[in-house]
């Protein structure tokens, strides 16, 4: 899972807006899509990507499952 987010560029990062694309994030900061887009990639102005692995969770027959957007994804191992 991939969230993308405005934070301030001082020392401590807060975060301003959290996205789940670059699109949103320019909707609620009220910019240009490609800005952002370019911002991210260079990890510039406080923009940034954030990789989210999932909790993982054994069912009974030992195969691997979590939820992503509401519903349980299942990893067959």
């Amino acid at each position: 899972m991939k969230l993308y987010m405005k934070c301030t560029t001082d020392k401590y990062e807060l975060p301003i807006a959290v996205a789940d694309s670059t699109k949103e994030l320019a909707q609620i900061l009220h910019l240009a899509n490609s800005s952002v887009k370019s911002a991210v990639s260079r990890e510039k102005c406080g923009f940034h990507k954030v990789e989210i692995e999932p909790d993982m969770y054994p069912d009974n027959d030992g195969n691997l499952w979590y939820f992503e957007n509401g519903k349980t994804v299942y990893v067959y191992g």
